[in-house]
């Protein structure tokens, strides 16, 4: 059960795996803003940039300095940050490439998300980082004195983890998909290709985040599989910033 508790082990693979990542998504995002810095795609995916680079840099962080960077403060950044992008790239669905009819009657739901939602998970994941490091006599259990605290935040943050991890998520490939149906009669190529891209990452990325990685840190498979499945998550993730720069942040919405 400690086990399981304890974040994964990086290894250099992973280290400069999310350096490249977070080169290629900054990249991305600051020459979109270069070249649109009004529209609210490129605003939008410099969001999803700047709160991915907080798990990218804790890669080579954790590879350097082991599991001690994770202090109940990295660990509460790390939530919202998380958090903050999984709105942020529902959001980016709802306006790449054209702006979907969901966020043009719901805008106040979304900004809503964005205030309501990352206090928090910030006061939450840091309360919850502390009790389960916390200082105890030696020979003592500090899951024995903290079981019922650890419980009920758990409980307060399923609904967060449902909203954020399964809810926009969902909602965000199907809005993606619905692009890039909508792509096709009309013959714009760039939308269609752009879209296609986003959702291999997003379906791709999503099967490997939530059913095969966590499944692989359960049973504790080594390498080679763990190196190619580690590959495969890097991959799919860095298509959404490839299929950005393919298509273009540089006209109107």
């Amino acid at each position: 059960m400690d086990g399981m508790l304890q974040p994964p082990s990086a290894t250099a693979f992973d280290a400069a795996a999310s350096i490249l990542s977070l080169l290629v998504y900054l990249g991305v995002a600051l020459d979109a803003i270069r070249r649109a810095p009004g529209d609210p795609r490129a605003r939008t995916f410099l969001v999803i940039a700047l709160t991915g680079a907080v798990p990218y840099a804790l890669s080579p962080l954790q590879w350097w300095k082991g599991n001690s960077v994770y202090t109940p403060a990295v660990i509460a950044l790390t939530a919202v940050a998380f958090t903050i992008g999984g709105i942020a790239l529902f959001h980016f669905t709802q306006v790449f490439p054209r702006r979907r009819p969901w966020i043009v009657r719901h805008a106040a739901w979304l900004a809503a998300a964005y205030v309501l939602i990352p206090p928090p998970v910030a006061v939450i994941s840091w309360i919850l980082a502390s009790l389960l490091a916390p200082s105890v006599p030696p020979g003592a259990d500090p899951m024995a004195a903290t079981s019922i605290e650890l419980g009920l935040l758990v409980l307060a943050l399923i609904p967060v983890l449902i909203v954020v991890a399964v809810v926009l998520p969902l909602a965000g490939v199907m809005s993606l998909y619905r692009s890039w149906q909508e792509a096709k009669p009309d013959a714009r190529a760039g939308d269609r290709a752009a879209t296609l891209w986003m959702l291999i990452s997003q379906l791709g990325g999503g099967v490997l985040a939530v059913l095969v990685i966590p499944m692989l840190h359960l049973v504790g498979i080594g390498p080679p599989w763990s190196l190619v499945i580690a590959a495969l998550t890097y991959a799919f993730a860095l298509l959404l910033p490839i299929a950005v720069a393919f298509y273009g942040i540089n006209t109107s919405a």
